[in-house]
């Protein structure tokens, strides 16, 4: 997916992607059926072929065509091969010690450029099985006549366990800075008692979070109610989303939809991004190209949604619950992003991978943004919506939810 960016001018930081990755559902413009099936013919077709079939060649001949084609035949000049700066930029980026484990996988890729293959240290990995094998597979058979394209699983750095035991310092006590005072959590536990907030407690009290929100948007917060009432929609419109009819012309418009965005714009660099970061604004988005907005409508409209609102009621549902269950380490990685850690580390690359970098970080930050409000609502709700999403393969139309780590 990333191969097939434009080569692109460096981007400054993150903040260049604001807003890139928004889909506006009431507003938007979106083009017909007819003009994304044009568009992606017009940006697949390498030249006019005029034919339509092997089987109908026609009758007109082509001078044009075949002078082009004449003159490429005598040329000597060596056309670069698709990706190969891809390939060549990732081969820099990574330690020689794992050539053995890329190279003979490349010399198996039909029509590889020359130029990869003949590079010092791929060249000398030509038919040879890695010398280096992780200790947990050396005691299986035949194991050399695996197929290269695996051999990385053969590298002992990608094993829990093989790496070096750093010593960890003990801790040594220290006196609490505040004495612990039984008598003031005694009178807490009169003002506050702990049993009313456990799961499952009877409460009288109607708070905002037992309410509907009226008429959401894009901005407005989430209460627990309003994700009781997505989540009865989940079924309804993923029985909508697997009918033969539905799914494939889903995929052909999501396919053809990518397309479209990044050829007309030059800040999304992948489309596909916006799907994993709102993927109920994008499937309405395909359902109103497609025309089938009031089959979809009827379906969450039996939960009180107009088609918007469910859409962004689902999209905030889905960021909140990501980040409800987010790691420690990937919240640690997506921080230092944001506060421009590894700017200097990253104004070191290709302005092509400059750009991917940033686009990837943007849309990753994109998808575990959410209000602390609205975590707390989807968390009081969590075996519910895991439940519901465990029937569907954690996926809302064919686009999946769940966590990157």
């Amino acid at each position: 997916m990333l191969a097939a960016m434009p080569a692109q001018a460096a981007v400054a930081s993150l903040s260049d992607f604001d807003g890139v990755y928004d889909i506006e559902l009431e507003n938007a413009k979106l083009p017909t059926l007819e003009e994304l099936q044009k568009d992606f013919q017009d940006s697949t077709q390498l030249y006019d072929t005029h034919y339509t079939s092997v089987f109908d060649l026609g009758t007109v001949f082509d001078p044009e065509f075949a002078a082009t084609i004449k003159t490429y035949g005598r040329s000597e000049k060596r056309l670069k091969w698709p990706d190969e700066e891809v390939i060549l930029e990732i081969l820099a980026a990574v330690p020689a010690s794992w050539y053995e484990y890329i190279g003979p996988q490349l010399f198996d890729i039909p029509n590889m450029s020359e130029k990869i293959l003949n590079l010092p240290g791929i060249k000398e990995t030509k038919n040879k099985f890695p010398s280096r094998v992780a200790k947990q597979l050396q005691d299986i058979e035949d194991l050399e006549f695996l197929s290269p394209y695996l051999y990385y699983m053969l590298m002992p750095e990608i094993w829990p366990g093989n790496d070096n035991n750093i010593e960890v310092p003990k801790m040594t006590p220290v006196r609490a800075k505040v004495v612990y005072d039984a008598g003031f959590y005694r009178a807490l536990r009169r003002l506050v008692p702990p049993e009313n907030y456990m799961p499952g407690a009877k409460t009288t009290r109607i708070t905002r979070s037992d309410m509907r929100t009226i008429h959401p948007t894009s901005d407005s917060l989430l209460t627990s109610t309003d994700v009781k009432a997505f989540a009865a929609t989940i079924m309804p419109v993923e029985e909508w989303v697997s009918r033969p009819e539905n799914k494939m012309a889903l995929v052909r418009t999501s396919v053809m939809l990518q397309n479209y965005i990044n050829r007309k714009n030059d800040k999304a660099p992948v489309a596909g991004f916006r799907e994993v970061i709102s993927p109920c604004s994008a499937l309405v988005e395909k359902a109103m190209i497609l025309g089938k907005e009031r089959e979809l409508a009827k379906l969450t409209a039996a939960q009180g949604f107009t088609l918007t609102e469910w859409a962004y009621t689902c999209d905030k549902t889905v960021k909140a619950w990501r980040l409800s269950k987010i790691s420690s380490g990937l919240m640690q990685a997506l921080r230092l992003y944001k506060s421009g850690y590894y700017d200097r580390e990253i104004a070191a690359l290709s302005p092509r991978s400059q750009y991917n970098r940033y686009a990837g970080m943007a849309a990753v930050l994109e998808m575990y943004k959410a209000p602390l409000s609205d975590v707390l609502e989807v968390r009081k709700n969590d075996k519910l919506l895991h439940d519901e999403w465990f029937k569907y393969d954690f996926e809302i139309g064919g686009v999946p939810i769940g966590r990157l780590d």
